[in-house]
């Protein structure tokens, strides 16, 4: 038997409605049994005289909430009425012939409880639904291809390091003027062939000497990664992406280069290919690098020369326009010369003066030394006149033609020492070009596989299942989030 609340609610309406009926008739009704009344010591009911004019006052303090002081056992009238006539037949057959319908302004709570546990049973099975098309048939569907379907692709392992034949520290005059680095062997370049093995140059040598369409579309391998060999040259270059890969480790300089194929054969073929294209772009690289260190250096000798030889020509337009081999050298003899002439002009006009003490004017001494003394002050003169001519040149003067000899014989060391430097560079990268400077070090070389290491089956299922179970909680959080929200 139910006992939910709606169904007692229910239940006290026939009772009250039969309540109504014999208040306002006045009696019971004529078939009805007489109520007997309840004995004293029946502690379900209490003493009529109880609920006396007091009943009142109890009901208005119960219904404002105040704590009302009568026994624990007291009912209100209404109940002792009702348990009254819950006593008689003829109540008790109208009371389980009555319809049962809640009483008005009660929530039927039975259809509500129903919904929400129709409601809750609902979301499971959604939830149920949407795990098995999320989780469990994608990680069955990944199960059966790798376990029944997928081919199995077998891996050729390569490992080489560039390498430089000689790594000097120095700082040579020949190695900064030509640019020539003492290792050329470096990361960029390690960096340039890893890069190179995936590109579609790369992809078209290959092809030119083996046949990667029919390689990668073996009818022995499933339809999900066998090439078309149909498609166009940038699918052939996705999938030699997919399958060759090519990593560089920046702290031991090695190479490291894995290709798969769907036969052993195959696999070590492809791996001996990415070898000779590796060998032959470090070949062109160190090539390219050695004819631009020569043909710098040649270009310097050329700068060097040419500047030697301006400094030349403007050195030899000098001494033919001022008409003198070195003016340094000029200038220094008239010097010379000119301070001897006024030792000798001091020393005549000391004699002369020394003379006309006790000698006449008209004397042939003093007249021999006069003339003397005009000879040395003409000669001086001379000598002055030569440092202070206005010359053909650009100079005014001794100082100035000095000044500009002093410049351009400074210009023509500097152009030869330019020039020594720049010829010593060019013997420098010639001789550096004569050598390979690096070469491809190969230590692991291929070898036929005896096993396949691709696909690897438990790994591909897991992380399909994972992927799948990853989506499916975070739709189930986005939809639940949504589903609250819009509450």
């Amino acid at each position: 038997m139910s006992t939910e609340p709606g169904q007692h609610a229910a239940r006290v309406s026939p009772l009250l409605s039969v309540l109504r009926q014999r208040r306002g008739a006045g009696r019971p009704p004529a078939d009805a049994a007489p109520v007997e009344p309840p004995t004293p010591g029946d502690p379900a009911e209490d003493p009529p005289e109880e609920a006396g004019p007091a009943e009142p006052e109890s009901m208005k303090r119960w219904l404002e909430g105040r704590p009302v002081n009568r026994k624990a056992s007291a009912k209100p009238p209404i109940l002792r009425e009702v348990s009254a006539l819950a006593g008689e037949a003829e109540t008790a057959r109208r009371v389980a012939e009555a319809p049962v319908r809640p009483l008005p302004g009660l929530p039927d709570q039975a259809s509500h409880l129903a919904g929400r546990r129709a409601r809750r049973q609902r979301q499971r099975r959604g939830i149920l639904l949407s795990f098995i098309a999320l989780v469990v048939l994608p990680t069955l569907a990944a199960a059966l291809y790798y376990g029944f379907v997928a081919t199995d692709q077998y891996v050729s392992e390569v490992k080489f390091a560039l390498r430089s034949v000689e790594r000097n520290g120095g700082h040579d005059s020949a190695s900064v003027v030509s640019g020539v680095p003492n290792a050329l062997a470096g990361n960029t370049d390690s960096f340039i062939i890893a890069d190179y093995i995936t590109t579609r140059q790369f992809v078209d040598e290959v092809q030119r000497k083996i046949d990667l369409r029919r390689i990668f579309s073996n009818p022995n391998a499933d339809a999900w990664s066998r090439f078309d060999p149909a498609a166009p040259i940038e699918a052939l270059v996705s999938h030699w992406r997919a399958m060759v890969m090519s990593r560089y480790d920046l702290s031991t300089g090695i190479l490291t280069v894995k290709v798969r194929a769907y036969t052993p054969e195959d696999s070590y073929r492809l791996a001996q290919t990415v070898i000779d294209g590796s060998e032959r772009l470090a070949n062109e690289l160190t090539d390219r690098g050695r004819r631009d260190f020569v043909r710098f250096a040649e270009t310097e000798v050329q700068k060097a020369e040419a500047r030697l030889r301006g400094a030349r020509d403007a050195l030899g337009h000098f001494r033919r326009t001022e008409g003198t081999y070195d003016p340094v050298r000029v200038a220094m003899s008239n010097a010379d010369l000119l301070a001897k002439l006024r030792s000798d002009l001091a020393s005549l006009r000391a004699e002369a003066s020394a003379l006309s003490v006790s000698m006449q004017p008209n004397a042939p001494m003093i007249q021999t030394l006069t003339g003397r003394i005009k000879a040395t002050e003409q000669q001086i003169r001379s000598v002055e006149a030569e440092g202070q001519r206005n010359g053909q040149g650009l100079g005014a003067d001794m100082g100035s033609m000095v000044a500009r000899y002093a410049s351009l014989e400074s210009e023509q060391t500097f152009a030869e020492k330019s020039y020594g430097m720049a010829m010593d560079a060019l013997q420098a990268a010639r001789g550096l070009a004569d050598r390979q400077q690096i070469y491809l070090a190969t230590f692991a070389r291929p070898a036929l596989a005896e096993s396949a290491q691709f696909p690897n089956r438990p790994a591909s299922i897991a992380v399909v299942a994972g992927f799948a179970l990853l989506v499916w909680l975070t739709g189930l959080l986005l939809v639940l989030g949504i589903r609250d929200h819009m509450r």
